[in-house]
């Protein structure tokens, strides 16, 4: 590897890295500055632009939304000024669900398209790719019966994570990546001829 390579790969991984932080610490303005103005976001919640996510972030926030993102390792290709990064995630989120108060823990990964401008790279695309998720009740004398229709709505990836926040409200984005679904082969493919013209 050439030097570039290494400092180009620290810095990549080095975004990854704070962007969990800024996210959960309410650090609006960095969070901002990790996309490029035309980035778009994926979630079980929001596809769109990366502002716009970032201000419905910052809104859910305000009344009292709750979660935090653990990061992993990434993997990383970079050709020229484009790279894909691939990391490992853990989303802990706490909120009601049938009046009863539970933490949803669902385990991921993030797939993102990253640009270089000027001396930064920053993210063009991030797209999760959700493995498997679980509900635990906070208080374990309290009994949760789940909806079975409701919960089969979603893939198995996220369909915990996507019921508590359909019973706060949301709309769910349908069809993201899971594990061996053709989505995720779509995922992959286009990414990689996107790095690679």
């Amino acid at each position: 590897m050439t030097l570039q390579t290494l400092l180009d790969r620290a810095a990549i991984t080095q975004v990854v890295q704070d962007w969990g932080l800024a996210r959960d610490a309410g650090r609006w303005e960095q969070l901002r500055s990790f996309y490029t103005a035309d980035a778009v976001m994926y979630t079980t919640w929001f596809v769109g632009p990366a502002q716009e996510f970032v201000d419905r972030s910052t809104e859910a926030a305000k009344r009292g939304a709750k979660a935090q993102h653990f990061i992993g390792a990434a993997t990383l290709d970079i050709q020229g000024d484009k790279a894909l990064a691939e990391t490992r995630m853990i989303l802990l989120a706490r909120g009601m669900v049938h009046g009863v108060e539970v933490d949803v823990t669902c385990y991921g990964r993030f797939f993102d398209q990253f640009v270089r401008q000027g001396d930064a790279w920053r993210i063009q695309q991030r797209v999760p790719i959700y493995e498997k998720d679980r509900m635990d009740v906070l208080d374990p004398a309290t009994q949760l019966t789940l909806d079975p229709a409701v919960l089969a709505r979603n893939p198995e990836g996220y369909r915990h994570l996507a019921y508590m926040q359909s019973q706060g409200g949301a709309t769910i984005t349908e069809g993201l990546p899971t594990p061996n679904s053709e989505v995720l082969t779509r995922l992959y493919a286009q990414g990689r001829t996107w790095l690679n013209t």
